[in-house]
């Protein structure tokens, strides 16, 4: 068979004609690779900026939230200043100032103190439907008057009403009450014929709940607390007894308990008794220190006959009387009689 022969044409365009394609698909796969590479920094872009604007709105929804955290604290709704602010760290833990507002806003949870309890009545009392403004006018009047009991069931009833309701004035309201109360129930005085220590103790610390008692007062609560301790060993613990009376006594000498003898009087009674046990014991020290005791009472209200006599005989043991050392007769001391002159 004859070979065909190929023309120098023919034979040029067969080697040529696969390089022509393989540039043209290079041009298109290079094509192909930029749209990818522009789609994707485009989307790229696109989710950052999407990200960035909710983010943006988070943080204003979260602004807008302490905005309103500083509008119930203001208005004394605790509770919803928590849960808002409990919110915005749970969405952002590092939002400013919301952690410290936090620990601020139960710190004033803590202290509010919730509308004293009051006994259920067998019937059911009709509600008070005056408005807020008319209830306290009438405190305003009974807190003039001194009216302090009447002062507070006001307040109570204000309180029940609307809680969030002139929150900071009603509160330093409940604070005098409770103080003015508490110290005229302890020295009886004001409308008490007679002490109240527990009530007036009672009193004085609801009113430390809104705010810190002065000096004066707290002075008062902590002695009648001491009065009431020292009562409670009467004729159990003579030693403790006194001690504690002492301070009272020191402090608040006609402070007393509804039996109406005071600190003074329980103090000169405790000495004597106090005494009486000492003198009986068999140790000579613990002998003399009860005619110590019983000297204190002595300067306090002087003894009776009884106690007098008891005294003198514990005086001989304990502080005796110095015996006088004789003085020696020198001979040849004495000096003759004089001789009268001769007239």
């Amino acid at each position: 068979m004859e070979e065909t022969q190929q023309t120098p044409t023919e034979s040029r365009f067969k080697i040529e004609r696969p390089k022509k394609r393989g540039t043209i698909l290079l041009v298109i796969a290079i094509l192909i690779l930029s749209l990818i590479a522009g789609t994707a920094a485009g989307y790229g872009e696109g989710v950052a900026e999407r990200l960035s604007a909710e983010e943006t709105q988070i943080h204003d929804q979260l602004a807008d939230q302490y905005r309103m955290v500083e509008e119930d604290i203001s208005a004394g709704r605790y509770d919803a200043a928590r849960q808002r602010l409990e919110f915005i760290i749970s969405h952002n833990g590092d939002f400013p100032g919301a952690g410290d507002k936090l620990a601020e806003v139960l710190v004033q949870m803590a202290i509010t103190p919730s509308p004293m309890p009051t006994l259920t009545p067998t019937l059911t009392p009709t509600p008070d439907l005056r408005d807020q403004q008319t209830i306290f006018a009438q405190a305003e009047q009974q807190f003039a008057a001194q009216d302090w009991t009447g002062l507070m069931q006001s307040l109570d009833s204000l309180r029940k009403k609307d809680p969030t309701y002139m929150a900071a004035k009603i509160d330093s309201m409940y604070y005098t009450a409770l103080r003015e109360r508490g110290i005229n129930q302890i020295l009886g005085i004001n409308g008490y014929d007679l002490t109240n220590l527990e009530g007036g103790i009672y009193d004085l610390g609801m009113a430390d709940n809104f705010g810190p008692l002065d000096g004066y007062a707290e002075g008062l609560k902590n002695f009648a607390a001491a009065y009431i301790n020292a009562a409670a060993n009467w004729d159990v613990d003579w030693a403790t007894a006194v001690d504690l009376f002492r301070q009272v006594a020191a402090a608040v000498p006609n402070l007393r308990d509804a039996s109406n003898v005071t600190a003074s009087q329980r103090l000169y009674q405790a000495l004597l008794a106090w005494g009486d046990e000492l003198v009986l014991s068999s140790d000579r020290k613990l002998r003399c220190q009860g005619y110590s005791v019983w000297q204190e009472a002595k300067t306090m209200a002087g003894l009776d006959a009884e106690y007098t006599e008891k005294f003198k005989v514990i005086k001989e043991e304990c502080d005796p009387k110095p015996t006088k050392t004789p003085t020696p007769e020198v001979p040849g001391s004495e000096l003759p009689p004089e001789i009268p002159p001769t007239p």
